[in-house]
């Protein structure tokens, strides 16, 4: 009697939903998840079986329940399935086919990323899209998060890019004066916020996050190179030329706007998501230190 007891008393894991678990930040969070003693059910593309291509990477098939979505139907099926306490979505506003997600939502349980960049004075073609989607996903009853520069584990196209240039090259580079403000924030701190938001009450409405410090983006190189032992000044890239090479963004496959925005202030005020979730992350500098490790392969 007393272990049929024991067994009936057993608390009940949560389950978390992740759509788009295949992604850089999708992965960590799979991983944390079930780490955390979570069931998680990781959604991915049709055609697609596993969260990587490469066996034993961090948030590869750890455990998850995988499954493919691509229409609505499909995600019928899986909410149908079990009763989900935390559902994450996480590919961006602005695709084509994000509309039958955000038609499903059905409350708080629902934690949708967005960007910081949004408020940027230089917008994106697809930012009108993405705002009204956030709007429609907070009528919903959705908590919709803007993160701004996500960082580490050796998985980013930026901080992380700009580690293994420096390390390879030991030339910085600057653009414009680096007067510009930044405030990047380390992926194991968005995965802290979504554990928080699975254990919170959080009211529905759309979150800023950002890392613990801002500063400018000169200074930001400074610290990397400090922490590389680079020694050389860096090369600027003129403010002047900006303009210049956003002309010719469409030729190596980018947009003008996408030049543009490196020169604007990438900053929130997230002192409201801090309190709600009390969430907290960790100085800039130890996740400078650690991202620098994660690049070169030391153990972290």
């Amino acid at each position: 009697m007393n272990q049929v007891h024991a067994i009936r008393s057993a608390p009940v894991a949560a389950t978390c939903l992740v759509i788009g678990a295949r992604g850089y930040v999708g992965r960590h969070i799979v991983a944390s998840a079930i780490e955390a003693g979570v069931r998680v059910t990781a959604a991915v593309r049709p055609g697609v079986s596993t969260l990587t291509d490469r066996p034993g990477e961090q948030g590869a098939d750890v455990g998850a329940d995988v499954v493919e979505l691509g229409h609505g139907a499909a995600l019928d099926e899986v909410l149908a399935r079990s009763t989900f306490d935390q559902v994450v979505v996480l590919p961006q506003l602005d695709r084509d086919d994000m509309e039958w997600m955000i038609d499903r939502i059905d409350g708080p349980r629902w934690l949708v990323f967005s960007s910081a960049q949004l408020d940027s004075p230089v917008a994106s073609p697809g930012s009108p899209l993405a705002k009204r989607r956030e709007r429609l996903a907070v009528k919903r009853g959705a908590v919709v998060i803007r993160p701004t520069m996500i960082f580490g584990r050796g998985g980013d196209a930026n901080i992380s890019r700009l580690i293994a240039q420096l390390h390879r090259t030991r030339v910085p580079v600057q653009i414009g004066d680096g007067t510009h403000n930044v405030q990047p924030i380390h992926v194991d701190d968005v995965v802290s916020l979504v554990h928080a938001h699975r254990s919170t009450a959080a009211r529905p409405g759309v979150y800023p996050v950002g890392g613990a410090d801002q500063l400018p983006a000169g200074e930001l190189t400074t610290m990397l190179c400090e922490l590389l032992g680079v020694r050389l000044p860096p090369l600027t890239v003129r403010s002047s030329w900006i303009s210049t090479v956003a002309a010719a963004a469409p030729a190596v496959g980018l947009r003008r706007d996408q030049i543009e925005r490196l020169l604007t202030d990438k900053v929130v005020d997230d002192q409201t998501t801090r309190d709600a979730f009390s969430w907290h992350p960790a100085p800039l500098a130890h996740r400078l230190e650690q991202a620098v490790d994660e690049v070169l392969g030391v153990r972290v």
